[in-house]
């Protein structure tokens, strides 16, 4: 294969070549042709950067450079090296100065650079044009797949160890047809090299197509300027142009990724510098840098580098999103004392944890303004700063500033504000060995959607697109490493951690060889809006109010036995201020606010509580808010409220969730809120789920999630669950409804006891009935018009009542008003006492369609008249030793309101004489 795509590129190239020499020709005034390689790297002058294919490795990453490149197929792949006799891998294959093959398998090769011309990029104006009229001949390949495909180019030597340096060489002028000088000592780099992609056609160059992970590069000495730039592509979607901007590296490794440095002991990100022992960059105080050759975690990000600004299939591809994830504002931030507390008090030296939720996955920062100057101050306040995941956060905090010294008391137990801010696009670019950086950098957000928030950075500047962030202050580790980073580092200032604007002229720069063994950080983000929180601070003072809660099926309104819509449920709420906590609860008020899957039963709240607190229930109370009015909750005292609730709604099945909360003050800070605290699910004493009538609900002891009250532990503060499984119901009201074939027009209203809730459902066809009415409650009833007929025909006169030898017609009507649809219905009535069946009497209706015959035949699927073999419908039912007659009606579809659908309800009837 390698030998037949090299006859075909020469064959191209001969037919080419004349045209090739005219373009050549008139290459210097012409506008140059976008290539994708070495020439974006030096189009700004400066020294020349020589792409490493070493042996070597650096802070565990190898110092060799696979570059990658997104390809549609069909399109035409470019490639071109200033190596044209590379070292020989020993594969059997001879020197392949260039190397690709498709990621995931399928389509590879090779190509051979030529110094007679193919594949060789040997002159600036080669490099400029690229593989275009007047430029190199490149070596070919058409993708015969979609897909990212890598591409390495190899030096002329390939070492573990120090086999020397490339030619520090100044960028030549773009238009030289001179050779470069360099082409015989490139020793383990390549100091120009091309991919260019373009399209079916050969015609069309698609630019933003080549990416990689990093890129180890040396610049042949110190005393050298890097003005390159890159543009840096962040997974959530950011993009970043990041000018080199005069940086003295020597050798060096450019990547970036989301963390920077990381101290091991802890897992945390240091948001500072490093420093190693030598040069193979181990760094002291246990410290670590993701490499950018290993796979990315939910939390360890090495984020891409492109050479133009990234083409959007490659993006797309890549499952990058074309616009940046901006970071939402976080929610539900608060700060919750250590164990012994409540709310947001909490001991000297305790701590406590901070908590909030976040729509997106990201960064936090959090800044607790120690030395209450109203500024947060992430230089001189004590910062807690990570990754954020998709939901509740929680952060613990060990009561200390950034002294490590503990945080006091306020004058009069006034509160400290903290603020949190979520963070999208974090850019770490940790810059290893470096040297110096005599002018700073210039790092700038291209594509963000949103306006920056109102935040001053170090020097009273509003951060923006440029503002990068950095720390070369002394810290020690979490193992106790001192690590010193002052000397010839960043002085203006030194710690840049509010940000500095390097849009201007460049930030963070150095001299003097700060840089060497050392890991430089330097990061940027896009910062959502702030959100504050206050945390008291006490010697003594401090409530301890727990709460918890429990549910019990309270009622069966249908009397089914089964917990289903209709039904009622009682919460029984209680709060106690118990020990260890030494101060009442002032300004307590419980808030409950019912699901819309429950309707709260008006004037059922009721309150006890140990005689001498003084809280009371909220008249207005609706089921939503405030259940109490405002109170003290003494040391010790407990308070208990009971409610009742009924269910509107099975919720699909799922969980119905609830829970209470307490908010409350202590007499040292009156002024605020000292906290709130969930009620934690109660099973008391339940041992059935669902359970039956009178009895409570069983609960989770602990559903895993950490929504509030001790934040050490997730098993305080979980909230009732009560489930209504999801089942068909069918009603049944059973009435005489003609004798001898006169229709009888009265209609019963059952208001209580046995079948009332049946009789009274309310999805029956709901229609006034003027006449005939008649109930056993003394009141005027409004009956639906479809339940016709009499229950006794006792109450019928002398005249009605049926005789010996009249025909009986009973009608049963039925209604599916379940939680789910009800199939495979069948049916069953045993005839009555003292009658007989009159055969070919049975009918069924649906809806309000016409009753159809139902045979008496038992052989086809309808149902019939049994005197025998009952089938299971008829089991649980008095036999009266006359038979029994049985429809099956099939599926009928949940009923979802008054004679909807009409599918849900209907009748069967049949006829018996009486003996």
């Amino acid at each position: 294969m390698r030998l037949q795509l090299l006859l075909t590129l020469r064959t191209s190239s001969q037919l080419l070549g004349t045209i090739a020499l005219c373009i050549c020709a008139i290459a210097p005034i012409a506008t140059p042709v976008r290539a994708e390689g070495s020439k974006e790297l030096v189009q700004d002058g400066g020294s020349r950067p020589f792409l490493e294919w070493s042996g070597q490795i650096s802070a565990s990453i190898p110092r060799s450079t696979t570059l990658r490149v997104f390809v549609r197929l069909g399109e035409i792949v470019h490639l071109g090296s200033s190596v044209a006799n590379s070292y020989d891998d020993g594969g059997g294959a001879g020197k392949n100065d260039i190397v690709y093959r498709r990621v995931g398998g399928g389509q590879s090769g090779s190509c051979d650079v030529l110094a007679t011309g193919f594949g060789y990029i040997n002159t600036p104006v080669k490099e400029n044009i690229g593989p275009n009229p007047g430029g190199y001949t490149p070596c070919t390949f058409t993708a015969t797949a979609t897909g990212i495909y890598e591409v390495e180019f190899r030096g002329q030597q390939r070492s573990t160890n120090d086999v020397g340096n490339p030619p520090a060489t100044t960028v030549e002028s773009p238009t030289s047809t001179t050779a470069f000088t360099f082409l015989n000592n490139q020793i383990q780099t390549v100091g120009a090299w091309d991919i260019t992609v373009k399209d079916s056609t050969g015609t069309t160059t698609l630019p933003g197509r080549v990416f990689t992970y990093y890129v180890a590069m040396n610049l042949g000495a110190n005393s050298r300027s890097l003005n390159s730039n890159f543009f840096i592509q962040t997974k959530d979607g950011f993009r970043y142009r990041t000018d080199m901007n005069g940086l003295d590296p020597f050798g060096f490794i450019f990547f970036a990724n989301s963390r920077g440095y990381i101290d091991r002991q802890n897992g945390a990100t240091l948001y500072r510098s490093a420093r190693a022992t030598d040069n193979a960059l181990n760094f002291i105080g246990n410290v670590a840098v993701q490499a950018p050759s290993t796979v990315d975690t939910a939390t360890d990000i090495t984020h891409l580098i492109f050479f133009n600004r990234p083409d959007s299939n490659t993006l797309t591809e890549l499952n990058i999103p074309l616009s940046p994830i901006m970071p939402g504002v976080p929610q539900n931030f608060k700060f919750t004392g250590a164990s012994g507390s409540s709310g947001n008090q909490t001991p000297v030296g305790a701590g406590g944890f901070f908590s909030f939720s976040s729509n997106t996955p990201g960064t936090y920062q959090i800044i607790i303004d120690t030395n209450a100057d109203g500024i947060f101050d992430p230089s001189v306040d004590r910062v807690l700063q990570n990754p954020a995941s998709a939901g509740v956060n929680i952060v613990s905090w060990d009561g200390k500033d950034a002294n490590g010294t503990n945080v006091p008391p306020r004058t009069g137990n006034a509160a400290y504000p903290a603020q949190v801010v979520l963070r999208g696009g974090e850019y770490h670019f940790p810059l290893l060995d470096v040297e110096n950086n005599p002018s700073g950098f210039k790092i700038t957000m291209e594509n963000h959607t949103a306006a920056f928030p109102t935040i001053l950075d170090t020097n009273g500047q509003s951060v923006g697109p440029a503002t990068i962030y950095y720390n070369d202050t002394n810290y020690t580790t979490a193992n106790g490493t001192s690590v010193t980073l002052t000397g010839t580092g960043a002085t203006s200032p030194t710690n840049a951690s509010r940000g500095v604007n390097s849009g201007t002229s460049g930030e963070h720069e150095f001299s003097s060889n700060y840089g060497d063994f050392k890991g430089i950080d330097t990061w940027t983000f896009f910062p959502s809006e702030a959100i504050t929180a206050p945390l008291v601070i006490t010697t003594n003072e401090r409530a301890n109010v727990i709460g918890r809660k429990s549910v019990r099926f309270l009622a069966d309104a249908d009397e089914d036995g089964k917990v289903t819509i209709g039904d009622r449920v009682e919460y029984t709420v209680t709060y106690s201020n118990l020990s260890p906590g030494n101060s009442n609860a002032t300004n307590f008020v419980l808030s409950d606010s019912l699901p819309a899957q429950l309707s709260y039963v008006p004037g059922s709240a009721t309150l006890t509580q140990t005689p001498g607190n003084t809280i009371s229930i909220n008249s207005s109370y609706n089921g939503t808010g405030a259940l109490t009015n405002s109170g003290t909750l003494r040391v010790g005292d407990t308070i208990t409220v009971r409610l009742i609730a009924t269910i509107n709604d099975a919720n699909n099945g799922a969980a119905i969730v609830n829970q209470a909360s307490a908010t409350f003050s202590t007499p040292d800070n009156p002024g605020s809120v000292a906290g709130t605290v969930l009620s934690d699910a109660n099973s008391a004493g339940a041992t059935l789920n669902p359970p039956t009538v009178g009895n409570p609900f069983f609960q989770l002891a602990d559903d895993g999630i950490n929504s509030g009250n001790d934040l050490a532990t997730s098993a305080d503060d979980d909230p009732t669950v009560i489930t209504v499984p999801l089942s068909p119901r069918l009603r049944l009201v059973k009435r005489v409804t003609a004798i001898q074939g006169t229709a009888l027009s009265s209609y019963v209203d059952v208001v209580s006891g046995v079948g009332a809730a049946s009789d009274n459902a309310p999805n029956w066809i709901n229609s006034s009935v003027t006449a005939n009415r008649s109930n056993n409650s003394g009141t005027t009833p409004n009956f639906s018009a479809f339940l016709r007929g009499v229950i006794d025909t006792a109450t019928l006169s002398t005249a009605q009542k049926p005789k010996p030898g009249d025909e009986v017609e009973y009608t049963i009507y039925f209604l599916s008003d379940g939680d789910r649809d009800a199939s495979t219905v069948s049916l069953c009535d045993f005839i009555p006492a003292n009658t007989t069946y009159v055969v070919n009497s049975l009918e069924l209706a649906i809806g309000l369609n016409p009753a159809v015959p139902v045979t008496d035949i038992l052989t086809d699927s309808d149902g019939g008249y049994y005197t025998t073999g009952f089938p299971g419908a008829c089991s649980g039912s008095t036999n009266n030793g006359r038979g029994a007659i049985v429809v099956n009606a099939g599926t009928l579809q949940r009923s979802t309101g008054s004679g909807t659908p009409s599918t849900s309800f209907g009748l069967i009837r049949f006829r018996a004489r009486v003996n």
